[in-house]
């Protein structure tokens, strides 16, 4: 995703306070009910909800939901700067679809100002706060997120040449990001629109509501918020209290300023036998099998770069023979986020047949904020569908596919077993903890728990299990240790 310029949008309002005769009328009313012009920071409170974007039970669920039990959110318009701290709480059990497993509480703070955006750790109880996280592939998402609030809407329509329509407000940011925003006859913003280039779904609508304006201590403002994100909400929020002007200076630390480029995506590689590869490095983790006349590859996860950098190896240890199959576990982002470099690549896309519509609409959704290689290419997909189990086999190697039952993950996950080599390889459902012994967090036991009985419901002689996360293999033993009960197998 590249960046927004934002600092040119930030000097223009410096000097834009003041409203020409010229200016829309829509605007004009906007920037004198919310004080636009007065408005130079701004903070807001409040509670409620974020969800899990890409992470839905099916590909037709809602985000899954986590209660927000503090809100905070303060913002520079002048600098282009603004910093938002939520305090997550998850009890034992996760919502059903994915996301993060933690319980309890969990703190994120994010920040972003100009061209530069970062992550501030929680600081361990008694120690010194960790460095910031440099986040360049955030940068754009969060600065548009300042100019889809009412006020910076008002202040960055001024400073970007708005043309109104009606109720409608229209300009663009960064030279490249187009804003849509309705302004009612009062002069509330009522909704902002705008575009991100996302992986899977491509120019992705961002969709922002405002609505229950009231005075909070002087300041006009939404006493409710709804973000969607790809059609589904992303973050509803109740405000609790509004500040105009307090003092929010967001310096941008020396370590994300000077942050070198992201390194190149390496795959490591670990022989489970012959012709079987676990490709590992960074978070996710995939499959590459050769059969008699061409390559089956299971997950390209991340990115376009993660996917091309995986199938580059695959062909590497592999080679004269094409990626004719590429096994997707399951529709969550995270493991699909290479999904249309895949489909560039010209493999037919096996998945769970609750995921073809989805993966036809991918394949076909517009990629101009960031163009990919099937944007370039625009190859037709290629997808064969399984049920509860499924396999692709040669006549002397078979891989089986099946779906696991009984998980509140996802609805379509598909485990992958090589009979011969006795290997099963799966995401999501059991990552071992770093050091082996270790307990699993509650959720986390209970995702075991649902991969162990399916292994036992399908009688599965599984020696060695590669998982798509974490840094090592594992076994069913450990697996039946983590979910609390005694291997059979």
């Amino acid at each position: 995703m590249q960046r927004l310029t934002a600092l040119v949008v930030a000097t223009a309002l410096l000097g834009g306070a003041g409203l020409s005769a010229q200016q829309p009328t829509a605007i004009q009313r906007a920037s004198t009910l919310l004080g636009a012009g007065a408005v130079k920071t701004l903070q807001f409170t409040g509670a409620g909800q974020v969800f899990s974007v890409g992470q839905n039970y099916t590909s037709s669920d809602p985000w899954p939901a986590v209660p927000v039990k503090n809100y905070t959110a303060a913002m520079n318009f002048d600098t282009g700067s603004m910093r938002v701290e939520l305090l997550r709480t998850m009890g034992p059990v996760m919502p059903r679809g994915g996301g993060a497993p933690f319980t309890g509480e969990q703190r994120q703070i994010q920040v972003v100002s100009g061209n530069y955006a970062w992550n501030v750790a929680a600081a361990p109880a008694g120690g010194a706060a960790p460095a910031a996280q440099p986040q360049p592939g955030a940068q754009s998402e969060r600065m548009l997120a300042l100019w889809a609030t009412p006020q910076g809407f008002v202040k960055a329509a001024m400073a970007n040449n708005a043309t109104t329509r009606g109720s409608d407000v229209t300009f663009t940011v960064g030279g490249k990001y187009r804003m849509v925003g309705t302004i009612n006859g009062k002069g509330e913003v009522e909704k902002v629109q705008t575009w991100i280039d996302q992986s899977i779904v491509g120019d992705m609508l961002v969709e922002t509501t405002y609505s229950g304006y009231k005075d909070f201590g002087g300041v006009t403002f939404p006493s409710r918020i709804v973000q969607k994100q790809d059609g589904f909400p992303s973050l509803d929020l109740t405000i609790a209290s509004v500040t105009a002007n307090p003092a929010v200076d967001v310096t941008v630390p020396d370590n994300v300023r000077n942050a070198p480029p992201p390194p190149a995506v390496t795959v490591a590689v670990e022989k489970l036998g012959d012709g079987a590869y676990y490709l590992t490095g960074g978070t996710h983790h995939s499959l590459a099998i050769e059969m008699r006349d061409h390559i089956v590859v299971v997950d390209v996860p991340n990115s376009e770069a993660r996917a091309s950098a995986v199938l580059a190896k695959a062909k590497e240890l592999i080679p004269n023979k094409p990626i004719r199959y590429l096994v997707t576990s399951h529709h969550h982002w995270d493991h699909l986020g290479g999904i249309r470099t895949a489909m560039d690549e010209g493999a037919t896309i096996v998945t769970h047949e609750s995921n073809k519509a989805f993966l036809e609409r991918v394949a076909r959704t517009p990629h101009t904020l960031g163009p990919d290689r099937l944007a370039a290419s625009k190859k037709a997909v290629k997808i064969q569908t399984v049920g509860d189990k499924g396999q692709l086999t040669d006549g002397t190697r078979t891989i089986e596919l099946y779906r696991l039952q009984g998980y509140e993950h996802t609805t379509d996950m598909l485990i992958v077993y090589l009979p011969k080599e006795k290997i099963l390889g799966e995401p999501d459902a059991f990552t071992p903890p770093a050091q082996a012994g270790t307990p699993l967090i509650p959720p986390a036991v209970i995702y075991a728990k649902a991969l162990y009985a399916n292994v036992q419901r399908l009688k599965l002689d599984v020696q060695t299990i590669t998982p798509f996360h974490g840094n090592r293999k594992s076994d069913v033993a450990e697996l039946a240790r983590a979910a609390g009960t005694t291997a059979t197998n």
